[in-house]
């Protein structure tokens, strides 16, 4: 019965964008994945696709981040019910070896598919671009650096997201910074929010801009009335040099860019804006000195502190990681507050889940308990 649903669906255009749960992948039907078909569908003519893993395999969740997109700009999603961040990578390569060949049961132009992820499976997308040499772009959602998906390797366009809470926001805008560098085709953008997938309305502008960057690599024509629609947007919401920047390199070649260039140019030499630049990097450089000093060194902070009673344990990391402090500081406005707030939660992601479940595997209860006593500390309403 649901290969006959999709068969129909397949058959008739849809009226409006179209969701099928649970379908079976041809090559390991232990896989599946949420098909979302857009507004208008019709099986005579060619559409981009988008490959969604989903860092717990929460495939329709994850669909509904950029249904509203996908369906504004007439794209197919497929996203995996299989792939995992956190986990060893078997998951994930059992997940996209069975999902890659159903890209060729839908009209799909094979010039315009893409990927994305967010956390570990940001990282997998990377990979498979690099591997591939298939993909033309990749939404990386709150990911970072890693030495197996050096930006410098980056076949394809690359759209970053990360929340401004977001313990790996540093490293998303380093990503972006390095790809402007090297001259690749990138953008980024920060929400409002922690470690998660970036509101639908947002995960709405990467397909706008990945149609923009299709149109000057010559994957589509160019379509000046989406050119004119997609520019208005984006200078309606830009505040910040990088958000000029952006629309400078988004839009040259397709459009007069002379009114954001000049923007840019006006903000650069803004006091103002150059000191915040320098906060900005001034309190980047003190959380990276902090993950360098704590986050990168609990095992052998916690090698330290089993020596002694684990009574002990949870006053003993609070001060360790600087707890009270980083309260403190993460109340202030600007860059040192929004550090601090990342630096909170790196510190308890760890304690809840990473740390605790290694003490939980090992059966080793009371230190699991003493972990996630130090979470409750820092977030007392999570």
């Amino acid at each position: 019965m649901r290969r006959l649903a999709i068969l129909i669906l397949l058959a008739y255009p849809a009226s409006a964008a179209t969701v099928t749960e649970r379908v079976v992948t041809r090559a390991n039907p232990k896989e599946t994945y949420t098909l979302v078909l857009p507004n208008g569908y019709d099986a005579s003519r060619k559409y981009p696709l988008l490959l969604i893993f989903d860092p717990r395999g929460q495939a329709t969740s994850a669909a509904n981040v950029f249904k509203e997109g996908a369906d504004e700009f007439g794209w197919i999603l497929i996203s995996s019910n299989g792939t995992r961040s956190d986990e060893s990578w078997e998951p994930n390569e059992r997940a996209i070896n069975a999902l890659w060949p159903e890209i060729s049961r839908y009209p799909v132009d094979r010039n315009r598919v893409y990927a994305t992820g967010y956390s570990g499976t940001a990282m997998a997308a990377w990979q498979l671009g690099i591997q591939l040499k298939g993909l033309a772009g990749v939404i990386a959602v709150c990911g970072r650096l890693v030495d197996e998906a050096p930006p410098k390797d980056f076949n394809f366009a690359n759209y970053g997201f990360s929340g401004v809470r977001d313990f790996n926001n540093r490293e998303m805008r380093a990503v972006d910074d390095l790809l402007e560098q090297l001259g690749k085709p990138h953008r980024f953008q920060s929400f409002d929010g922690g470690h998660d997938w970036p509101p639908p309305a947002l995960a709405r502008d990467a397909f706008g801009w990945f149609e923009l960057i299709a149109m000057k690599e010559k994957r589509r024509p160019v379509d000046e009335t989406l050119v004119a629609k997609l520019y208005a947007r984006d200078l309606a919401s830009a505040k910040t040099p990088r958000d000029y920047r952006a629309i400078v390199e988004t839009y040259d070649g397709l459009r007069d860019v002379a009114e954001p260039r000049a923007m840019l140019q006006k903000l650069e030499r803004d006091p103002a804006v150059q000191r915040a630049k320098q906060e900005e990097e001034k309190w980047d450089a003190f959380e990276a000195e902090y993950f360098r000093d704590h986050i990168a060194r609990i095992p052998q902070i916690f090698a330290m502190l089993r020596q002694r009673d684990v009574a002990h344990a949870p006053a003993s990391l609070m001060r360790e990681f600087q707890i009270e402090e980083m309260k403190k500081r993460a109340a202030k406005p600007g860059a040192e507050g929004a550090a601090a707030r990342r630096i909170l939660e790196a510190v308890y992601g760890q304690m809840a889940f990473y740390v605790a479940r290694q003490f939980i595997e090992r059966g080793e209860k009371d230190w699991a308990a003493a972990v996630q006593k130090v979470a409750r500390e820092i977030f007392p309403d999570r």
